[in-house]
């Protein structure tokens, strides 16, 4: 034993005298030439490297300024590679004899630009497609690291030798990637690390690659699996078999990475694991998927969303196909089966979507989240069934089937009372989607409300809808109003009834609210008191055309409205009203004209009679200064004519001198107990048509708000 200890420690001796004989004498720069020779011979691209060192453990050449040049053919002005730092592994025993055998290539923060043309080959297929069948072999050879060293090739071996490697590392790189053929943007990957084993062309390797996203926590995306052999033809033909896993991935820092449009306005934390094969084209992938926190438009949905699926693609002819697709939604499942032809655009879909007895609660607060049928912050409970198929263009697809639901009930902070459907039963055809005669009631107050759509995959759909609530609760109204996500009654408060009975019929260029609201028709009859409109202060700015420094009241940033009556009549989007009387703290208004309901612009006639409290608040009716904004009755008030334009959130209101002069040559001057009185005939004749409103107006007046019942809801 004490001689093997001797010999071996001679045989140590004598490596470390070599080691350090070869790093004394040995130069890496003189073997730049023939490492640069080797590497454009077997990748087939011209090769730049900068000035070389030796390092140790591991033992490796250290090459600066690294360039692989594109493929000529590709056009392009950057190099397919470049790197500041190679690190070249090479083998001990072939190095003392001054011969160089690479066994690894690591890449330090390198560039990599992948490009596929038109016809949807890309720039790396051609790598080590051509050897030169007359060139000797020199001293570098680089070979696989489980293979034995041996000599030098012949010329014929040779003519068949490709580019092969034991281990390829990639740290911290950056991947661009141009589509010519799907004319996709060039687009950046950022901080991958890939790992590379055991590669040649016409081999099976191993591949570990990974996306460390910043952020806290984790934040990785790993793929790991053996594939090959390379299909230079077509790279996403080549066969892959492993797993891709997510480790609390925060969406934002995906979509930056992906820069991908899906994912804006999306956020929440990712983490699955997915099995992949994938063989002559065909992709299977099936696992699990879960989204905590997820959050859409900032709005948080308040519970985890979870995938479990089953799926395969045909790849070349961008055919996907879910064998299983079970989604939860907290505790909801709904479940998806069919096809996807990603090929078309839109794609084409044959789907199957299936809810048996689910809680409303979870799809409710999903749909509110994207903005979609309720408002943020309503808390939705009942049961739903769905049976649908959806077949054809994604982006308009026919749908046959049912969707039912019971015991329906909206609820929130904002909603005062309580929104119940009871049932409803909605029926779906490729042509048509209609609902039954169903009730919504709230309170005290039942609305019946029925609704269809037919053509509803077509450019101008046709709708058929009705609402008709008589004698309802202003409080009540508001409530399902909120409900069911409308916006333009937030700053209305207040009592009383109103008789609606509104019809929505014709064709229309969408679905959406505003093309709806062009389409209804109706009346609504106005008794409120105790009506606060919050936004504007409508006594204050009719006091300011006075003129007057005694007309001092500060603006309070909201209207009371005692008691206001009237009727509104409806026609193809457009509300008129010739008789609307209200009674503010300053006196009376009397108010005709229009407003648009699809656009909310208005186009109003106001009388404003103050009472003779204001009117000698400011000076009484002999003052001369304001006889340019105002006029004096024989009941000694004040009237102010004025007109109201912009919205309904932004009024405008300004003197009316026009309808001054009318009021002058007529004689005909309202009063407190009349503000429209028989300056009726003049404000429809300033309108272009009594009863009717001028063309091209667009219009909308404070009533609005009730209006908005039947439809303003917010854009979807």
């Amino acid at each position: 034993m004490r001689k093997i200890a001797i010999i071996v420690g001679i045989v140590v001796a004598v490596i470390v005298i070599a080691v350090g004989v070869l790093f004394a004498s040995f130069n890496p720069n003189d073997y730049r030439g023939t490492i640069q020779t080797k590497l454009e011979q077997q990748l087939d691209r011209k090769v730049g490297l900068g000035d070389m060192s030796l390092g140790l453990f591991p033992l490796r050449f250290k090459v600066a300024n690294l360039s692989i040049a594109e493929d000529p053919k590709f056009n392009s002005n950057s190099p397919f590679i470049q790197t500041q730092e190679l690190s070249v592994s090479v083998k001990l025993l072939p190095l003392l004899s001054k011969s160089v055998e690479v066994d690894s290539l690591t890449l330090e923060r390198p560039s990599v630009e992948l490009i596929k043309n038109a016809q949807g080959v890309w720039n790396f297929a051609s790598l080590g497609q051509q050897a030169s069948p007359t060139a000797p072999a020199p001293a570098a050879a680089a070979k696989p690291s489980r293979a034995p060293a041996t000599s030098a090739p012949s010329s014929s071996a040779s003519s068949e030798q490709q580019f092969s490697l034991g281990e390829l590392a990639i740290k911290d790189g950056q991947i661009a990637i141009t589509d010519l053929q799907d004319r996709r943007p060039r687009t950046v990957y950022d901080h991958i690390d890939l790992k590379l084993m055991d590669f040649a062309p016409t081999t099976p390797f191993s591949v570990e690659a990974s996306v460390h996203l910043p952020g806290a926590g984790s934040q990785e995306v790993g793929l790991k699996g053996k594939g090959g052999p390379l299909s230079h033809d077509n790279p996403a033909t080549t066969p892959f078999k492993g797993a891709l896993d997510l480790k609390n991935v925060d969406i934002a820092g995906l979509q930056k990475f992906l820069q991908s449009p899906a994912l804006v306005n999306t956020a929440g934390v990712l983490s699955g694991h997915t099995d992949i094969d994938s063989e002559n084209g065909k992709l299977s992938a099936s696992g699990q998927m879960n989204l905590d926190k997820p959050k859409l438009h900032g709005i948080d949905v308040g519970y985890p969303i979870n995938a479990d699926y089953s799926v395969s693609e045909d790849v070349p002819n961008d055919m996907l196909r879910i064998d299983k697709g079970a989604i939860k939604l907290g505790q909801t499942p709904l479940f998806v089966t069919g096809t996807v032809n990603h090929k078309p655009t839109p794609a084409q879909l044959d789907l199957d979507l299936k809810a048996s007895n689910v809680t409303i609660a979870e799809i409710a607060r999903l749909a509110a989240a994207a903005g979609i049928a309720f408002a943020p912050g309503t808390t939705v409970t009942g049961q739903i069934n769905a049976d649908i198929k959806a077949q054809g263009s994604a982006d308009k697809p026919a749908l046959n089937g049912t969707l039912t639901g019971s015991n329906i009930q909206m609820s929130g902070k904002e909603i005062a009372k309580p929104v119940e459907v009871k049932a409803l039963n909605i029926a779906l055809t490729p042509t048509e989607i209609h609902s039954d005669n169903f009730n919504v009631t709230s309170g005290g107050t039942t609305a019946a409300v029925q609704f269809s759509v037919k053509q509803y995959t077509s450019n101008s759909p046709q709708v058929d809808a009705t609402l008709r609530a008589p004698q309802a609760a202003l409080p009540d109204l508001l409530a399902m109003a909120k409900a069911y996500g409308v916006t333009s009654l937030d700053k209305v408060t207040g009592q009383g009834t109103l008789s609606v009975d509104m019809h929505a019929a014709g064709s229309v260029q969408s679905l959406s609210s505003n093309e709806m609201m062009k389409a209804v028709n109706g009346t609504i009859n106005v008794n409120l008191n105790s009506v606060r409109y919050s936004g504007v202060d409508i006594s204050h700015q009719i006091l300011s055309m006075i003129g007057t420094s005694k007309a001092t009241q500060k603006d309070q940033g909201y209207t009371n409205v005692q008691k206001m009556t009237g009727t509104i009549v409806v026609k193809n989007g457009i509300a008129q009203t010739n008789n609307l009387q209200a009674t503010l703290d300053i006196g009376n208004v009397g108010a005709t004209g229009t407003a648009n309901l699809a656009s909310q612009m208005l186009n109003m006639q106001l009388n404003a009679v103050l009472s003779k409290a204001f009117t000698q608040e400011v000076g009484g009716t002999g003052v001369g200064g304001y006889m340019s904004t105002a006029l004096a009755n024989n009941q000694g008030e004040l009237v102010v004519p004025a007109t109201v334009t912009g919205t309904f959130q932004n009024p405008k209101v300004m003197p009316d001198v026009q309808k001054m002069a009318q009021m002058k040559l007529k004689g005909l001057i309202p009063t407190g107990d009349n503000p429209l009185g028989g300056a009726s005939s003049i404000l429809g004749g300033l309108t272009g048509k009594k009863g009717q409103p001028a063309a091209g107006q667009q219009q909308r007046n404070p009533v609005n708000q009730v209006l908005g019942l039947f439809g303003t809801k917010k854009k979807q």
